[in-house]
């Protein structure tokens, strides 16, 4: 267990899986264009591969965003190399790859960029996807710079996060279920809520905020539900389209 829980100051707005709205999602091409839109914060969903690599990916099975059947964790890091990531958003972005998280946390690195990471496991591999997370950053990311938060709907995931990374700050994700919130955040040692929007009251918010937690929601399209949120308390939006959202909030 920790001995205590990693603050972290959450930013405005965060880039849902790059700049979604308007590139293919989870690849390079959508982080660098909401890098481009004035992002300090990216958050971006990682699963293993068959042969252990962390990979950017949402979905458990390939079919949606790559056109194949099969599901990712069945195939090596070469394997999906092959794979298409981008044709299915626009023709504009054939040939886009499914990064690996090293070359997405270089790219974090050099360019100041803060990583919210999803920890979005294959079935069965919750544990083995956090450890294969902390291994690579504990390889690469610089001492100096502020820490990669961690988020997940797998409490599993978490736990590991808590136990052999304490340092790393930790987001509970909550879609529409909040029964026992307080109890798994406070097990966990979150130092953050990520709730679907629709789910927020005031009260809840308030709840929340007396607890000393940091408040995140997604996904958060529309500039005047952006404000109405920012307006109640919430700290940061998660967003397909970041640029705008900041744009809206900043004139506020």
């Amino acid at each position: 267990m920790a001995n205590a829980t990693p603050k972290v100051i959450l930013p405005r707005v965060q880039a849902h899986r790059g700049a979604k709205g308007v590139r293919p999602e989870n690849t390079m091409a959508s982080l660098r264009e909401a890098l481009a839109q004035g992002v300090s914060w990216t958050e971006f969903d990682v699963k293993l591969s068959k042969d252990g690599i962390p990979v950017l990916y949402h979905d458990q099975d390939l079919k949606r965003t790559s056109g194949l059947e099969g599901l990712v964790k069945d195939y090596t890091f070469a394997e999906l190399q092959d794979f298409e990531a981008g044709a299915w958003f626009d023709e504009a972005y054939k040939g886009e790859k499914i990064p690996s998280l090293e070359e997405v946390l270089k790219f974090h690195i050099d360019n100041g960029l803060h990583a919210n990471i999803e920890l979005k496991p294959s079935d069965g591999e919750e544990k083995e996807t956090t450890k294969a997370v902390v291994d690579l950053l504990d390889r690469i990311w610089p001492d100096h710079l502020p820490k990669p938060l961690f988020s997940s709907f797998k409490r599993d995931s978490l736990e590991v996060a808590r136990d052999i990374a304490p340092d790393y700050p930790r987001g509970l994700l909550i879609y529409d279920d909040l029964s026992n919130w307080q109890t798994h955040a406070k097990n966990l040692n979150c130092s953050t809520i990520h709730l679907w929007h629709k789910m927020f009251t005031p009260e809840l918010i308030a709840e929340i905020k007396q607890l000393g937690y940091g408040i995140a929601t997604y996904t958060v399209n529309e500039v005047d539900r952006a404000k109405e949120l920012v307006a109640m308390g919430v700290d940061s939006i998660i967003t397909d389209f970041p640029g705008n959202t900041l744009e809206a909030l900043e004139a506020e």
